[in-house]
């Protein structure tokens, strides 16, 4: 998605969001379209400035179809670009979470420098430095546990909790050396 050299970028990144509002964008531009051609003639039809015969006079009519071209492509050019800027954070938020929630809190979401949802991306990138700490608190807790358990009688059961928190224990940090 990035514009290296070499990389072609794509802009569509969400198809079904960014063509749902780019279609939305394009509907409102037509009605606006309709709507400022009615607000101008209609006034001068009205008071006869402008003389209509029973049939639009063709340049009129086409001058009207290639506004409204031109709004459409104009418009569907533009909703693309502007979803581009945020269906591309939310592909990648998607991503994150997913990562996330497999129990790794490495990684930390970036975004180029015309996107928007900044303001999510950085409570995210908190949300996960926070689950991170809280991982590393525990795990720093487990570890001085363990350290009391050395100190102790040694028997099976102090011998296999001690194994199964020495388990858990490479587990957290295999979670937190992942990203």
């Amino acid at each position: 998605m990035s514009s290296r050299k070499g990389h072609k970028k794509i802009f569509l990144v969400n198809r079904d969001f960014q063509m749902r509002y780019t279609k939305s964008a394009v509907v409102i531009g037509l009605v606006s379209t309709f709507l400022t051609s009615v607000v101008i003639l209609y006034p001068l039809y009205q008071f006869q400035i402008l003389r209509i015969p029973k049939f639009l006079p063709i340049p009129i009519l086409f001058a009207m179809i290639l506004a409204a071209v031109i709004n459409i492509a104009i418009i569907g050019v533009m909703g693309i670009l502007m979803t581009h800027r945020i269906a591309g954070p939310m592909y990648s938020l998607v991503r994150s979470m997913r990562v996330v929630s497999l129990g790794r809190f490495n990684g930390t979401m970036r975004l180029r420098n015309d996107d928007d949802l900044k303001f999510v991306v950085r409570n995210f990138n908190d949300m996960t430095a926070a689950l991170r700490s809280l991982t590393e608190d525990d795990l720093q807790t487990i570890k001085n546990e363990l350290g009391m358990l050395d100190r102790l009688k040694q028997d099976e059961q102090v011998e296999e909790l001690k194994k199964n928190l020495q388990d858990f224990c490479e587990k957290l940090e295999k979670r937190l050396q992942e990203g």
